[in-house]
């Protein structure tokens, strides 16, 4: 490829990491990333205040609101994982594959607007909404992981006659701890998940956090972040998996009642009659008529709303991708040299927590607030976010680095230029690679907070309950994940068959 001409494979990657800058930077030409507050650091300083000031909320409702989170989330990620389980037994096949990255490529909180319509603020809502999506990524994590094990899936039927049985008891001893190390990792991102759900009604902590922000109520919110933030950073200590059959009990017990009934008629109404556009409902036109009247609207509604929102969820992507990869160049050699100091390193351990912790969404409803409507809050917060959790992958591959310098040395600028740089920096562009599809989904969502981009088109969609402009709105920003999460996999395929590496050849 001409974007990786160069004289060795680091000069490649410079290339390749330029690039990526110039677009994003192109990309902030052409969208709105201006400050619309009037006086955004005075409203700053007023919501630090509130943050770090003592709330006088009612625990014992911030415990109901961190109980139902984390149920969602369990049950959610539980269901998932035996759902990937199987589907990663079927990978190889196609139709397996895409339906897997169709479904996957829908954010968590499309599936709860749409399974709203069905099942209304409920529990099942709440765990569709995770599962879904979650079970197309298990499958595909899991199916790649079995790819690298010594003993391949597609070798057992020259093993034995039964391959469920040397599945069970050869291969997936080989790779229990990879996945049992993800499955971990998912269920990180399902309490994420879980509290961004709040966002549109259900009885998560996110539901409270906006209601907080809206009226003001700043020191409530900062109880909420940081009870969060500490449910977050103890699920290494308490989630132990054979504990989770008492786990899942306790939060089947602990789910909320719902009054919302739905018959099967209005079930069947949504899928037969709601998600369809009422050209083709006629009884007086013939197919072919029928055929030509869905094509003339649903080019209307490309034209009107898909490629507007596909434009500036293009836009909003790259600059967040560029911004993502700025800061993770800044946060690298600052987390490094913080290393071998106590204190230092607790503050930046500290850092990366609340970053990775942080959703996307929340970070982004805050900074509209502080910023006021444009791009730019979203641009940051998808930023802030991805940049921490790749800065926290990239900082246990350092620790794990054997450096020819002395230790009194290890955390200087140098060492880190020239000895930990080049083994990092291969992974750190996959990393990165591997999170711009994940952007992608990110940015559409942010339209519900009324960025305009097909989550904003989606979004006003349901309000006006055309749900036949929201499934075909949601099967664009599909596809267009799909394309996205194509081109990103052949790019880090790319790097891996050129044997990139940044140390040059000469």
């Amino acid at each position: 490829m001409a974007l990786f001409s160069g004289k060795s494979d680091g000069l490649k990657l410079r290339n390749f990491s330029l690039l990526l800058v110039v677009i994003g930077l192109l990309a902030s030409v052409f969208a709105d990333v201006k400050i619309h507050a009037s006086e955004p650091w005075a409203h700053l300083g007023t919501m630090l205040q509130g943050l770090f000031s003592p709330s006088t909320s009612d625990p014992q409702q911030l415990a109901i609101d961190l109980f139902y989170t984390l149920s969602f989330a369990l049950l959610g990620v539980s269901l998932a994982v035996v759902v990937g389980l199987l589907l990663s037994l079927l990978y190889r096949y196609p139709i397996v594959r895409f339906c897997c990255a169709f479904f996957r490529a829908i954010h968590e909180l499309f599936w709860a607007l749409l399974f709203m319509q069905l099942f209304g603020l409920s529990a099942s809502t709440a765990v569709l909404a995770i599962a879904i999506p979650y079970a197309c990524t298990f499958a595909r994590v899991y199916h790649d992981i079995y790819q690298h094990a010594p003993i391949k899936l597609a070798q057992l039927p020259e093993l034995a006659d039964s391959k469920f049985s040397h599945f069970l008891y050869v291969l997936l001893p080989q790779v229990w701890p990879q996945m049992r190390s993800y499955l971990r990792y998912r269920f990180e991102c399902g309490v994420r998940t879980s509290a961004v759900l709040g966002f549109v009604g259900l009885p998560t902590i996110g539901f409270h956090l906006e209601s907080a922000f809206k009226q003001g109520d700043y020191s409530y919110a900062g109880a909420l972040l940081l009870a969060f933030f500490l449910l977050i950073a103890s699920i290494k200590y308490w989630l132990k998996i054979y504990l989770l059959p008492l786990y899942i009990a306790i939060a089947l017990w602990f789910l909320p009642t719902s009054e919302f009934t739905n018959s099967s008629d209005n079930i069947w109404r949504f899928f037969s009659v709601d998600i369809w556009p009422a050209v083709i409902q006629s009884g007086e036109l013939s197919v072919l008529e029928k055929l030509s009247a869905y094509g003339q609207w649903l080019s209307s509604l490309i034209v009107q709303q898909g490629l507007p929102g596909i434009i500036s969820t293009l836009l909003l992507s790259l600059m967040a991708l560029a911004g993502t990869y700025l800061l993770c160049i800044i946060l690298a050699p600052l987390l490094s040299s913080m290393r071998h100091q106590w204190l230092a390193n607790g503050i930046g351990q500290c850092l990366l927590l609340v970053m990775r912790s942080t959703p996307e969404y929340i970070l982004a409803f805050v900074l509209l607030l502080l910023l006021g409507p444009s791009m730019l809050p979203a641009v940051i917060a998808l930023a802030i976010h991805n940049s921490g959790l790749i800065s926290y992958l990239l900082q246990r591959d350092i620790d794990g680095l054997q450096l020819d310098t002395q230790p009194t040395e290890r955390g200087s600028f140098g060492a880190f230029l020239y000895q930990i740089m080049p083994n990092i920096y291969p992974k750190f562009i996959s990393l990165l690679m591997y999170r711009a599809e994940i952007i992608l989904r990110e940015s559409a969502i942010l339209g519900v907070l009324g960025v305009t981009t097909l989550g904003f088109y989606i979004d006003s969609a349901f309000e006006d309950l055309r749900f036949d402009r929201a499934l075909a709105l949601l099967v664009i920003t599909a596809l267009l994940n799909v394309l996205v999460d194509q081109l990103s996999r052949k790019l880090q395929l790319c790097f891996n068959d050129q044997g990139i590496r940044v140390r040059s050849k000469d």
